[in-house]
């Protein structure tokens, strides 16, 4: 903050006084109280200079706290992927996750490796995996509860040209999703809650990225979208060869800090 320089009009008073002083009296008196007044107003002054330049701490700590806030994000816990996922975040070459260490390839493996590995599907979806699926087909999804804010959701295809069952279906649609994130106007409490049950849901599935994935670091990662939208999400896909419609990696980030909450990969042949 800039002080006012008084000293030079201090100075500059005391030389005026000095110079239009005599030396009887009154005049002794009158240069007195003229530089007791002059003391007095520069003191007043120099008081209220203080008090209307001095930093507004108060406006400056919200600001701060303010910048902080809008950077609450989950923090990853020692996130290293399972070997055999890819280092590109959205590798349409190797669309892979992994649960409990094991990965499974969309396009590759069935409902029932899913189901052998231990992936935690609701009973009622699981009723469906002996059903007939026709050709040409994709079933209604699976749901699997990885913890209190976490799920996971499974779609498969029967590609062929005659009916499966389900059970035998290829993995053609995962889907990650969280119902919370951190967030600026969350209570400390809740926040740690909230990245408890994400790191939680972490040493059980893995992708080539973090669950904590922000926006910034996905396109750090692979620049190379093929759709960012006004809602914060971001696509990378292709068409398919064999159906209409296209497939791929569609992410979506949340509004305030950036984080993701959705992730869901698909694919067509």
């Amino acid at each position: 903050m800039k002080k006012l320089a008084l000293i030079a009009i201090i100075a500059s008073m005391s030389m005026s006084l000095a110079a239009c002083g005599s030396s009887d009296d009154s005049s002794d008196t009158s240069s007195e109280t003229t530089t007791e007044a002059a003391a007095e107003t520069t003191t007043e002054i120099e008081t209220e200079t203080v008090a209307e330049t001095e930093p507004d701490t108060e406006a400056e700590t919200t600001v701060e706290e303010t910048e902080a806030a809008t950077t609450v994000t989950a923090e990853a816990v020692d996130f290293t992927p399972v070997e055999g996922l890819s280092d590109n975040y959205a590798d349409l070459e190797n669309r892979s996750f992994a649960y409990d260490g094991t990965i499974y390839t969309l396009g590759e493996c069935t409902l029932k490796d899913l189901i052998d590995g231990g992936i935690p599907f609701n009973e009622s979806d699981l009723n469906n995996k002996g059903n007939n699926l026709n050709a040409n087909y994709e079933t209604s999804s699976y749901t699997a509860t990885i913890n209190d804010f976490v799920s996971m959701q499974f779609r498969f295809i029967n590609n062929t040209d005659s009916s499966k069952t389900e059970e035998e279906c290829l993995l053609s649609y995962v889907r990650w999703y969280t119902i919370y994130v951190p967030q600026p106007d969350y209570d400390e409490s809740l926040n740690e809650e909230i990245t408890a049950n994400i790191n939680d849901a972490a040493s059980h599935v893995c992708f080539s990225f973090p669950l904590t994935l922000t926006k910034e670091q996905l396109l750090e990662n692979n620049p190379n979208t093929t759709e960012e939208d006004e809602y914060n999400n971001v696509d990378y896909l292709i068409d398919s060869e064999v159906y209409m419609g296209s497939s791929g990696y569609q992410f979506e980030f949340n509004d305030a800090t950036n984080q993701m909450e959705q992730v869901s990969i698909d694919w067509l042949p």
